[in-house]
């Protein structure tokens, strides 16, 4: 049973009312609002559920009045070739089952959940006791129906044969963990839709597309049924332009940046960019050594530029449209690189070694960036002033729905914490104001130029040592956070972190099978959350184990209250961990279970 996690919200549960002496969204009429007002309340009061539904209401309009929500977690579409090798576990990853608790109440139809594996039934059950929840307090039921597809092509309904016959879909789960790796391919969610549209579409007359990133495949692959389904604007992730062009509208929240063609060529200015990126010259510059020197040459160069013109350390992106991982250059593992007065020639050979290692497509990236190395502030537990904040563009006006405080190692994201509340992360509510104010100004400058007035609109910006505010990158997409910033509609502030476990660490590398890795990964997550309330979601890690040809491992995605991360002082007394700590405390709790439940087996 879920009862550690469930009683936790419950305590919470009030906090879906607003707290505060102003009127509760139940005592205003949301649906009459305007869209400046509604807007206005959300940036007080992003995780209330009944602003959360009123939005998803709008979503719904603003996306040819749809009936319907179609969520999928296609992340392989977006993940480059280049970090697919390293990215074991992709067919496992899904966080669309929290989120679909707020967006389907939105559609008169509510929502259909597209997924590759079905979610364990640790996770279903929780999530059900969840849902419950959210309807006992909106006094009406949600449509959701998750939607898996067997090997066969045959389509199953998850929630129905969980609820009817645990034995029945517990045997699914089994099936599922022996079929092989190789059955997944990043279009396999679209593909599946197009399979099954007319089922998934049935009784709708029209249904709204939320994919984890809107792409032009999907634009592509969908447009013939343009009379059924809706899909978001294409969104631009390209940290260069956004960065260029808001800067020529005098933004100034941003760090210094120069944009570095994959010709090796420098931009520092928006109409520079427009002639020399958007214009035919480096689309298709091709992976070669030759190419990769320039490029490297370039990215060098712009480092030096900023060192010696504008007297700031630099840091480096190596393709501006990606998500962190390879692609991230911290000074700390590649100091060779970042050392001015170092040779020149010896930091280019150092970097074009590395493109080559990193870099496995047939063309390089459309572009990198050199920009200005922050110093942030610091957050209490000794975690930089680094946060995420999100929200949905309608009509070209912004909607909040959270912001998050980030731990990262070499720009990499590795943990977020996230509340409802302003005070539970220990920051200003005038903060919180000023960063949603800031994406509400950027929406404004950018929806006309870049076409995109419909979609999910999201960033990471960082909080200067001086008390500046810089908008550092962009991230359109659904997302990690997306689970995290749906589970405080309950009001409950969560930790939220991966943990990877080798299975050689517990003297099991490929001692076990697939259907027994499944099986130790239910039990794991059950007494996770049972003992600690923790929340396991992309349960479909607990499949992939062997993905990995050498090294078996077990993968958890977990959400967890801060309060459980504490540690007994000598007098018996329960401490609050640092931030800093969370994580190493989080990795223990599951090596601690994962020990004990492996010595149990034998």
């Amino acid at each position: 049973m879920a009862t550690t996690l469930l009683n936790t919200v419950l305590k919470c549960t009030p906090n879906l009312r607003h707290r505060g002496n102003q009127p509760s969204s139940r005592e205003l009429n949301l649906p009459g609002l305007c869209p400046d007002a509604l807007a206005a309340w959300g940036t007080d009061h992003p995780a209330d559920l009944s602003y959360r539904v009123e939005l998803a209401r709008r979503i719904a309009l603003t996306f040819n009045n749809a009936d319907q929500i179609i969520l999928m977690d296609d992340l392989g579409l977006v993940v480059p070739e280049s970090e697919r090798a390293g990215f074991h576990g992709l067919r496992g990853c899904d966080r669309s089952l929290l989120t679909s608790l707020w967006l389907s109440a939105g559609f008169r139809h509510g929502g259909r959940i597209l997924v590759y594996s079905p979610p364990n039934p640790v996770e279903m059950e929780t999530y059900l006791k969840l849902k419950k929840l959210v309807e006992d307090r909106l006094q009406r039921s949600i449509q959701i129906e998750i939607l898996y597809e067997d090997s066969n092509h045959n389509l199953h309904e998850l929630i129905n044969i969980f609820e009817k016959n645990i034995y029945k879909y517990n045997e699914i789960c089994e099936l599922f963990a022996q079929r092989s790796l190789n059955d997944y391919y990043p279009e396999y969610h679209v593909y599946m839709l197009k399979r099954h549209i007319y089922e998934i579409t049935k009784n709708c007359h029209h249904s709204f597309v939320f994919p984890y990133e809107m792409t032009k495949f999907h634009q592509n692959e969908l447009q013939s049924f343009s009379n059924l389904l809706t899909l978001p604007d294409l969104p631009i992730n390209d940290k260069a332009k956004h960065n260029l062009f808001l800067k020529s509208k005098g933004f100034n929240s941003l760090p210094i940046l120069i944009a570095v063609a994959a010709t090796g060529q420098l931009i520092d200015n928006y109409q520079q960019y427009i002639q020399i990126v958007e214009g035919n010259n480096s689309i298709y510059t091709k992976n070669t050594s030759e190419n990769i020197e320039l490029f490297a040459r370039g990215v060098i160069q712009a480092i030096d530029q900023l060192y010696h013109q504008y007297n700031v350390s630099a840091f480096v992106k190596l393709d501006a449209n990606g998500a962190a991982g390879w692609s991230c250059m911290g000074p700390e593992k590649h100091s060779l690189m970042y050392n001015c007065e170092e040779n020149q020639d010896k930091r280019i050979h150092y970097l074009s070694e590395y493109i080559q290692m990193k870099i496995v497509g047939e063309y390089l990236p459309l572009i990198a960036v050199v920009e200005e190395f922050i110093q942030p502030q610091k957050r209490s537990g000794d975690i930089d002033a680094d946060y995420t904040v999100c929200g949905f563009v309608l009509g070209g006006k912004f909607f909040p729905t959270s912001i998050n405080l980030c731990g990262t190692i070499d720009g990499s994201y590795i943990e977020q914490w996230t509340s409802s509340s302003s005070v539970d992360l220990n920051d200003s509510p005038l903060y919180w104001q000023r960063m949603f104010q800031m994406y509400s100004l950027m929406i404004s400058f950018e929806s006309s130029e870049f076409g995109y007035t419909k979609g999910i609109y999201a960033g990471d910006l960082f909080i200067t040592k001086d008390g500046c505010f810089k908008q550092r990158d962009w991230n359109i997409r659904r997302g990690g956070r997306s689970s995290p910033e749906s589970l405080i509609i309950f009001g409950m502030p969560n930790y939220e972190t991966k943990v990877i476990l080798p299975l050689a660490d517990f003297g099991l590398n490929k001692q076990l099978n697939n259907v027994e890795l499944f099986r130790i990964y239910t039990k794991i997550c059950q007494c996770l959350l049972d003992d600690y309330g923790m929340y396991i979601f992309s349960s479909g890690f607990g499949y992939c184990g062997k993905d990995d040809e050498e090294n078996d491992c077990l993968k958890f995605n977990i959400l967890v209250h801060p309060k459980w991360l504490v540690k007994i002082d000598k007098n018996g007394q329960k401490i609050k961990l640092p931030r800093c700590e969370h994580r190493q405390k989080v990795t223990e709790i599951i090596q601690e279970i994962t020990m004990k439940i492996l010595k149990n087996r034998m």
